[in-house]
């Protein structure tokens, strides 16, 4: 065993020497920790509360602009489509004034063939449309024979109710004569 043991020098080490333990301080409590996080998610959860608010008033200002918009895009739908109808009426009657009792297409006049219901029935002769309204037509009339092609819709989705085939799948159409045989 040693007979000598390692000591300070007498009058202790000078100050530049740092030979007590500095440990940081603690900090704040679990507590107070604990209370600033619940109080900063509160802040936070305030705003996404006043935003989420917001966003759905300005949904229902939106619906309900749109809403009031209707009756009038409605009703321009409907001068547009009159307007048209009455330019396909006066077509039909300037290609057709040669036949005789020839009568432009009326939808509020009876039809032949139409029966009550719609069922046809050649004997009777109905009105498409059975009201004193303005009724929007629901059905696009093209001949068989038709050149005319109705273009699929594309928020209707479907091609299926189109009765006049695509261009280039007629039968009549041809590599030689692309144009329909002309």
């Amino acid at each position: 065993m040693a007979t000598v043991q390692d000591l300070p020098p007498q009058g202790g080490f000078p100050d530049t020497i740092q030979y007590k333990r500095y440990l940081p301080r603690r900090g704040p409590s679990g507590l107070v920790i604990f209370v600033a996080a619940f109080g900063v998610m509160g802040y936070g959860w305030y705003w996404v509360a006043k935003a989420n608010a917001e966003r759905r008033e300005l949904r229902r200002e939106k619906a309900w602009a749109r809403i009031n918009l209707v009756p009038l895009l409605q009703a321009e739908t409907d001068r547009d489509l009159v307007r048209r109808l009455e330019a396909a009426k006066k077509r039909e009657g300037d290609v057709m004034e040669n036949v005789q009792e020839w009568k432009p297409l009326d939808l509020k006049a009876p039809v032949p063939g139409v029966g009550k219901g719609g069922k046809f029935d050649a004997k009777q002769a109905e009105p498409v449309y059975h009201t004193d309204r303005y009724v929007n037509p629901s059905l696009l009339f093209m001949p068989w024979e038709s050149d005319a092609r109705m273009e699929a819709q594309w928020w209707r989705g479907t091609k299926m109710f189109l009765r006049n085939p695509p261009y280039h799948e007629r039968a009549d159409f041809t590599k030689e004569a692309p144009l329909g045989g002309q």
